[in-house]
């Protein structure tokens, strides 16, 4: 009998609470912290626009030289530059899409080489490349907290290639000759990550990288040969500005 007790009062003990901490007889229940807790997010959907702003890490793309035969290159490295870029989007809850355009500015490009220009030949490749890129992007907003939305982005689109002249600088046996540039269209893809803010009801701050694939693109040629390119990825780090048109 006192087995059977003993749950009969602890539920009446529980139903009971509430009366009591209304009548003062106990402290009031703790009112519950929700200033950390994930976002269910906004189901309102929104056009916005996108201004970014970034930094373009150094990489290292390969070229083949094909003005001489028997040339070997290596340590190749596409310095660092700048990028920018507009973009307009449509957002419906944890979800948006926009259509982007960005400049690459130009940057500098340089490779060693041995025997592109004679025997015992060694020197150095120099020039200049920058691009623009046209994407259709997708993003997803995981959550947010305590104001910041990590989200995921992924893009697909085809990006113009261009490259200045390219020259030969080296202490060589033979004349070493210069590569006019050249200029293409090439299919792009990129994938991404970063964190937003929302500064006010309109504005939003985005902070992201972004691993950008522009493709193969011939660099140059001469009148022995080409100057091929193999994929070049650009190492993007953004800081972008989002809008809300209503």
């Amino acid at each position: 009998m006192r087995r059977l007790a003993w749950p009969f009062l602890a539920t009446l003990a529980v139903l009971a609470a509430p009366t009591l901490a209304q009548a003062g007889l106990l402290p009031p229940l703790p009112a519950l912290d929700e200033t950390g807790s994930l976002d269910d997010g906004d189901s309102g959907a929104n056009w916005y626009l996108r201004g970014s702003a970034g930094v373009s890490l150094p990489a290292s793309p390969s070229l083949r030289p094909y003005t001489v035969p028997g040339v070997a290159t290596r340590g190749e490295v596409l310095h660092a530059g700048w990028a920018v870029g507009g973009a307009v989007g449509y957002q419906w809850g944890w979800l948006r899409s926009d259509i982007s355009l960005d400049y690459l500015g130009r940057r500098d490009f340089s490779e060693r080489f041995t025997g592109a220009c004679g025997t015992g030949c060694s020197g150095t490749l120099k020039g200049e490349f920058s691009a623009v890129p046209v994407l259709a992007n997708f993003y997803y907003d995981i959550g947010t907290w305590k104001g910041l939305t990590p989200y995921l982005g992924a893009g697909l689109g085809v990006a113009h290639l261009h490259w200045d002249d390219l020259k030969l600088a080296g202490q060589c046996n033979g004349p070493c000759p210069a590569a006019s540039g050249e200029g293409h269209w090439r299919f792009a893809w990129q994938v991404g990550a970063g964190v937003s803010y929302a500064v006010s009801e309109k504005v939003t701050v985005d902070a992201d990288y972004r691993l950008l694939d522009l493709g193969k693109a011939g660099a140059g040629s001469t009148a022995t040969g080409s100057v091929a390119a193999d994929t070049i990825w650009d190492n993007e780090l953004r800081i972008s500005l989002r809008y809300k048109l209503n």
